[in-house]
Protein backbone atom coordinates (compact mmCIF):
# COMPACT_ATOMS: atom_id res chain seq x y z
CA UNK A 1 0.00 0.00 0.00
CA UNK A 2 1.42 3.41 -1.00
CA UNK A 3 2.03 6.33 1.32
CA UNK A 4 -0.79 8.33 -0.25
CA UNK A 5 -3.32 5.57 0.51
CA UNK A 6 -2.06 5.21 4.08
CA UNK A 7 -2.33 8.96 4.61
CA UNK A 8 -5.82 9.05 3.13
CA UNK A 9 -6.99 6.20 5.38
CA UNK A 10 -5.51 7.86 8.45
CA UNK A 11 -7.03 11.26 7.73
CA UNK A 12 -10.35 9.76 6.75
CA UNK A 13 -10.48 7.85 10.02
CA UNK A 14 -9.79 10.99 11.99
CA UNK A 15 -12.53 12.92 10.19
CA UNK A 16 -15.07 10.11 10.59
CA UNK A 17 -14.32 9.93 14.31
CA UNK A 18 -14.61 13.67 14.71
CA UNK A 19 -17.79 14.07 12.69
CA UNK A 20 -19.51 11.18 14.45
CA UNK A 21 -19.17 12.79 17.87
CA UNK A 22 -21.75 15.09 19.49
CA UNK A 23 -21.27 18.77 18.66
CA UNK A 24 -19.76 19.54 22.07
CA UNK A 25 -16.93 17.05 21.58
CA UNK A 26 -15.68 18.18 18.20
CA UNK A 27 -11.98 19.12 18.24
CA UNK A 28 -10.66 22.59 17.57
CA UNK A 29 -10.95 23.54 13.91
CA UNK A 30 -13.97 21.31 13.26
CA UNK A 31 -17.43 22.84 13.62
CA UNK A 32 -20.94 21.52 13.40
CA UNK A 33 -23.03 24.45 12.17
CA UNK A 34 -26.50 25.35 13.37
CA UNK A 35 -28.01 23.93 10.18
CA UNK A 36 -26.35 20.57 10.79
CA UNK A 37 -23.64 21.05 8.20
CA UNK A 38 -19.97 20.50 8.98
CA UNK A 39 -17.15 22.99 8.55
CA UNK A 40 -13.41 22.46 8.32
CA UNK A 41 -11.53 25.69 7.73
CA UNK A 42 -13.37 27.46 4.92
CA UNK A 43 -14.87 24.23 3.53
CA UNK A 44 -18.47 23.29 4.37
CA UNK A 45 -19.89 19.79 4.01
CA UNK A 46 -23.56 20.21 3.14
CA UNK A 47 -24.71 17.04 4.81
CA UNK A 48 -28.25 16.72 3.45
CA UNK A 49 -27.21 17.59 -0.11
CA UNK A 50 -24.07 15.46 -0.21
CA UNK A 51 -21.82 18.24 -1.48
CA UNK A 52 -18.82 20.40 -0.54
CA UNK A 53 -18.76 24.19 -0.73
CA UNK A 54 -15.74 26.48 -0.47
CA UNK A 55 -14.81 30.05 -1.44
CA UNK A 56 -12.91 31.15 -4.54
CA UNK A 57 -12.48 34.14 -6.82
CA UNK A 58 -12.11 34.52 -10.57
CA UNK A 59 -8.56 35.03 -11.84
CA UNK A 60 -8.33 35.08 -15.66
CA UNK A 61 -10.79 37.07 -17.74
CA UNK A 62 -9.53 35.83 -21.10
CA UNK A 63 -6.99 33.52 -22.65
CA UNK A 64 -5.95 29.87 -22.70
CA UNK A 65 -7.05 27.70 -19.79
CA UNK A 66 -5.10 24.79 -18.33
CA UNK A 67 -6.19 24.92 -14.69
CA UNK A 68 -9.79 25.34 -13.56
CA UNK A 69 -9.24 25.88 -9.83
CA UNK A 70 -5.81 26.67 -8.43
CA UNK A 71 -4.35 27.61 -5.08
CA UNK A 72 -2.47 30.92 -4.73
CA UNK A 73 0.84 29.10 -5.40
CA UNK A 74 -0.51 27.54 -8.60
CA UNK A 75 -0.34 28.54 -12.26
CA UNK A 76 -2.41 31.70 -11.95
CA UNK A 77 -1.61 32.84 -15.49
CA UNK A 78 -3.76 30.00 -16.86
CA UNK A 79 -6.45 29.38 -14.23
CA UNK A 80 -10.12 30.28 -14.03
CA UNK A 81 -10.53 30.37 -10.23
CA UNK A 82 -8.29 30.64 -7.18
CA UNK A 83 -9.12 29.27 -3.73
CA UNK A 84 -7.21 29.54 -0.44
CA UNK A 85 -8.51 26.15 0.70
CA UNK A 86 -6.36 23.10 1.33
CA UNK A 87 -6.38 20.52 -1.45
CA UNK A 88 -5.70 17.83 1.15
CA UNK A 89 -8.80 18.83 3.11
CA UNK A 90 -10.93 18.91 -0.04
CA UNK A 91 -9.77 15.42 -1.04
CA UNK A 92 -10.41 14.06 2.46
CA UNK A 93 -13.89 15.51 2.57
CA UNK A 94 -14.70 13.96 -0.80
CA UNK A 95 -13.95 10.61 0.83
CA UNK A 96 -16.38 11.57 3.57
CA UNK A 97 -19.02 11.90 0.84
CA UNK A 98 -18.17 8.31 -0.19
CA UNK A 99 -16.52 9.40 -3.44
CA UNK A 100 -13.77 7.06 -4.67
CA UNK A 101 -10.70 8.25 -6.53
CA UNK A 102 -9.08 6.37 -9.38
CA UNK A 103 -7.42 6.89 -12.76
CA UNK A 104 -8.78 9.42 -15.23
CA UNK A 105 -9.55 6.59 -17.63
CA UNK A 106 -10.58 3.04 -16.69
CA UNK A 107 -7.67 0.63 -16.43
CA UNK A 108 -7.59 -3.15 -16.65
CA UNK A 109 -7.74 -3.75 -12.91
CA UNK A 110 -9.07 -0.40 -11.70
CA UNK A 111 -12.19 1.54 -12.58
CA UNK A 112 -12.13 5.25 -13.27
CA UNK A 113 -12.45 7.67 -10.36
CA UNK A 114 -15.94 8.90 -9.52
CA UNK A 115 -17.37 11.80 -11.48
CA UNK A 116 -17.90 15.06 -9.60
CA UNK A 117 -20.06 17.91 -10.86
CA UNK A 118 -18.85 21.45 -10.16
CA UNK A 119 -21.16 24.44 -9.78
CA UNK A 120 -20.50 28.05 -8.94
CA UNK A 121 -22.82 29.95 -6.62
CA UNK A 122 -22.43 33.64 -7.23
CA UNK A 123 -24.12 37.03 -6.93
CA UNK A 124 -24.35 39.02 -10.15
CA UNK A 125 -23.99 42.79 -10.31
CA UNK A 126 -27.77 43.18 -10.00
CA UNK A 127 -27.74 41.32 -6.69
CA UNK A 128 -29.27 38.08 -7.98
CA UNK A 129 -28.00 34.89 -6.36
CA UNK A 130 -27.30 32.24 -8.98
CA UNK A 131 -25.94 28.71 -9.27
CA UNK A 132 -24.55 27.53 -12.59
CA UNK A 133 -22.22 24.80 -13.89
CA UNK A 134 -18.58 25.82 -13.93
CA UNK A 135 -18.46 24.74 -17.59
CA UNK A 136 -20.48 27.89 -18.44
CA UNK A 137 -17.28 29.94 -18.01
CA UNK A 138 -15.15 27.61 -20.18
CA UNK A 139 -15.07 27.62 -23.99
CA UNK A 140 -14.44 24.38 -25.85
CA UNK A 141 -12.14 25.54 -28.64
CA UNK A 142 -13.24 22.65 -30.86
CA UNK A 143 -16.83 23.89 -31.01
CA UNK A 144 -16.34 27.56 -30.03
CA UNK A 145 -19.17 27.03 -27.55
CA UNK A 146 -19.36 26.68 -23.76
CA UNK A 147 -17.99 23.38 -22.54
CA UNK A 148 -20.52 20.55 -22.17
CA UNK A 149 -21.29 19.41 -18.64
CA UNK A 150 -19.44 16.11 -18.52
CA UNK A 151 -18.20 16.34 -14.94
CA UNK A 152 -14.70 15.93 -13.52
CA UNK A 153 -12.86 12.77 -12.53
CA UNK A 154 -11.82 12.34 -8.89
CA UNK A 155 -8.24 11.20 -9.51
CA UNK A 156 -6.85 12.27 -6.15
CA UNK A 157 -3.36 13.41 -5.34
CA UNK A 158 -0.46 11.45 -3.85
CA UNK A 159 2.21 12.10 -1.25
CA UNK A 160 5.92 12.31 -2.00
CA UNK A 161 8.51 12.78 0.71
CA UNK A 162 5.73 13.67 3.11
CA UNK A 163 4.33 16.41 0.85
CA UNK A 164 0.79 16.35 -0.57
CA UNK A 165 1.52 17.05 -4.21
CA UNK A 166 -1.69 18.87 -5.19
CA UNK A 167 -1.04 21.45 -2.47
CA UNK A 168 2.61 21.67 -3.44
CA UNK A 169 1.80 22.25 -7.13
CA UNK A 170 -1.20 24.43 -6.34
CA UNK A 171 -3.82 22.42 -8.24
CA UNK A 172 -7.38 21.57 -7.20
CA UNK A 173 -9.05 21.03 -10.60
CA UNK A 174 -7.24 20.84 -13.95
CA UNK A 175 -8.54 20.60 -17.51
CA UNK A 176 -5.15 19.90 -19.10
CA UNK A 177 -4.18 16.51 -17.70
CA UNK A 178 -0.70 17.28 -16.44
CA UNK A 179 0.32 17.49 -12.80
CA UNK A 180 -0.99 16.45 -9.40
CA UNK A 181 -4.59 17.43 -8.70
CA UNK A 182 -7.81 16.42 -6.94
CA UNK A 183 -10.12 16.52 -9.97
CA UNK A 184 -9.07 16.08 -13.60
CA UNK A 185 -10.88 16.47 -16.91
CA UNK A 186 -13.17 13.69 -18.10
CA UNK A 187 -12.57 14.72 -21.73
CA UNK A 188 -10.59 12.02 -23.60
CA UNK A 189 -8.63 14.75 -25.42
CA UNK A 190 -7.50 16.58 -22.27
CA UNK A 191 -3.81 15.98 -23.00
CA UNK A 192 -4.23 18.86 -25.47
CA UNK A 193 -3.29 22.07 -23.64
CA UNK A 194 -5.15 24.18 -26.23
CA UNK A 195 -8.49 22.46 -25.70
CA UNK A 196 -10.13 25.19 -23.60
CA UNK A 197 -10.11 28.93 -23.03
CA UNK A 198 -12.00 31.45 -20.93
CA UNK A 199 -15.56 32.07 -22.14
CA UNK A 200 -15.42 35.85 -22.56
CA UNK A 201 -19.15 35.93 -23.35
CA UNK A 202 -20.01 34.78 -19.83
CA UNK A 203 -19.92 37.66 -17.33
CA UNK A 204 -17.79 37.30 -14.22
CA UNK A 205 -18.98 39.02 -11.03
CA UNK A 206 -17.49 42.45 -10.41
CA UNK A 207 -19.35 43.79 -7.36
CA UNK A 208 -19.23 40.44 -5.55
CA UNK A 209 -15.94 38.84 -6.63
CA UNK A 210 -15.94 36.03 -4.05
CA UNK A 211 -17.94 33.03 -5.23
CA UNK A 212 -18.74 29.62 -3.77
CA UNK A 213 -17.52 26.51 -5.54
CA UNK A 214 -19.68 23.42 -5.04
CA UNK A 215 -18.43 19.84 -5.55
CA UNK A 216 -21.18 17.23 -5.82
CA UNK A 217 -20.08 13.62 -6.45
CA UNK A 218 -22.29 11.50 -8.66
CA UNK A 219 -21.45 8.44 -6.56
CA UNK A 220 -24.49 6.36 -5.62
CA UNK A 221 -23.51 6.79 -1.96
CA UNK A 222 -22.90 10.54 -2.19
CA UNK A 223 -26.05 11.48 -0.28
CA UNK A 224 -25.36 9.11 2.62
CA UNK A 225 -22.70 11.31 4.18
CA UNK A 226 -21.64 10.30 7.66
CA UNK A 227 -23.60 12.28 10.25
Amino acid sequence: MGKSHLLAILIFGVFVTCFSQPAGKLPAGVKRLDDGNLQVGDIVVRVAKGELAFPARFELQEGALEVVIAKPNGRLHETLLVTPCSALQIQTLLYLLHADNGPRRPEKFQRRGDIVDIDIEWTDDDGRKLREPIESWITDNRTKKPMNRIGWVFVGSDVRNGVFQADSEGNVVINWSSGATILDSADPESENDMLHSINTQKPQPKKHPTVTVVFKPRSKFANSVIK
